[in-house]
């Protein structure tokens, strides 16, 4: 993954997210979650999740789950933790994309397709880091513009193939 780079960002306001987040860097660090101020993203709050990363475990809990989000996917995670995600490929693909960015402590962008347990998903989605004191990753913030997912006609899906 290379530095992403705000052009390559389609929709406005997670274009508008990504420049603010990288504006709060602290030398070349991430931020931290107190130089965040919801309030100055607004335009973007229907479209962000928060997702506490645990120190040393690498377990993730879903802080904070875009109501998009849980429309889509069809039930509510606020409050629980990624392996209680019941859907095996959702879980594995999101498992990978949070860890890459805990591990690399930079943020990762997609867009176009993708077919997750048997159904596509069109979305464009940023995910960024936030740090801790140490540096450590210990929260990422998740914005996703997303259609309401599509059935797979013939029901036969790979995981996390992206199209």
């Amino acid at each position: 993954m290379n530095d992403l780079q705000e052009a390559e960002i389609r929709d406005h306001r997670l274009r508008r997210l990504y420049g603010y987040w990288r504006s709060r860097h602290i030398a070349d660090r991430p931020p931290g979650r107190a130089h965040l101020d919801p309030l100055e993203f607004r335009y973007a709050i229907g479209l962000v999740s928060l997702i506490d990363v645990e120190p040393g475990s690498l377990r993730f809990r879903f802080r904070l789950v875009a109501g998009s989000v849980t429309e889509h996917l069809g039930y509510e995670m606020t409050g629980r933790y990624l392996d209680e995600v019941p859907e095996d490929g959702m879980r594995a693909y999101l498992d990978d994309a949070y860890r890459r960015v805990v591990e690399r402590r930079q943020a990762l962008h997609e867009n176009g397709e993708r077919v997750i347990d048997h159904r596509i998903w069109r979305h464009e989605s940023i995910l960024l880091p936030c740090c801790a004191d140490d540096g450590a990753v210990n929260l990422i913030v998740s914005a996703r513009v997303t259609h309401r997912p599509q059935a797979l006609a013939g029901g036969g899906a790979h995981h996390g193939q992206q199209r």
